[in-house]
């Protein structure tokens, strides 16, 4: 695990330096997936405010605490870590004990990134645009608490296709522009 450590407006000493490495070695006995930690130590009036970033198998896990005393901060912000990673631990030991007992079929989904380019110009009716991409992606089944969490912990995905394994009908989740996920799902 590598922790990097940044200062704003505090003299980082080797005591506190320690500090922040020995709470934050105790995260990785309790997930043991963590592989880079971005810790931020800042004073601001008389708050102290410690912020950590962490990478973990796949997810970023980010954390905040603010009071009068900066190990108080570091100590609320290693709590709170906890909490989100056991949160994770659990919803991962209920996805893979779920795994087998799925019922639905998996479905396959087309997506086409079409050429718009000549948007402006007038076309025929008959006129269908170029494709630039073309991917099949496979719709799991799965619930829908599974394909929310999956969907917070892709980084680089906006859109999820998913068969429901309760309707077992093919639905899509997506992140919306200021961060909050849409459901869809066909009605009837």
């Amino acid at each position: 695990m590598q922790i990097s450590i940044t200062g704003r407006h505090v003299d980082l000493t080797d005591p506190l330096k320690a500090y922040v490495h020995d709470k934050l070695g105790h995260l990785k006995h309790s997930f043991d997936h963590v592989v880079d930690v971005h810790v931020v130590l800042g004073v601001e009036k008389n708050r102290h405010r410690c912020e950590v970033s962490m990478a973990a198998n796949g997810i970023n896990i980010h954390g905040k605490h603010e009071t009068e005393n900066m190990y108080a901060a570091i100590d609320g912000v290693v709590d709170k870590l906890n909490r989100q990673l056991k949160r994770y631990r659990a919803k991962l030991r209920r996805h893979l004990s779920n795994h087998g007992q799925r019922k639905g079929r998996e479905i396959k989904v087309s997506h086409k990134v079409l050429d718009l380019s000549h948007e402006h110009e007038e076309f025929a009716e008959d006129h269908k645009p170029n494709t630039l991409e073309h991917e099949v992606i496979s719709a799991a089944p799965m619930s829908v608490d599974e394909a929310v969490m999956q969907l917070e912990l892709s980084e680089k995905e906006n859109v999820l296709f998913f068969t429901n394994a309760d309707t077992d009908t093919l639905n899509a989740l997506y992140r919306r522009s200021n961060g909050t996920l849409s459901w869809v799902e066909p009605e009837g």
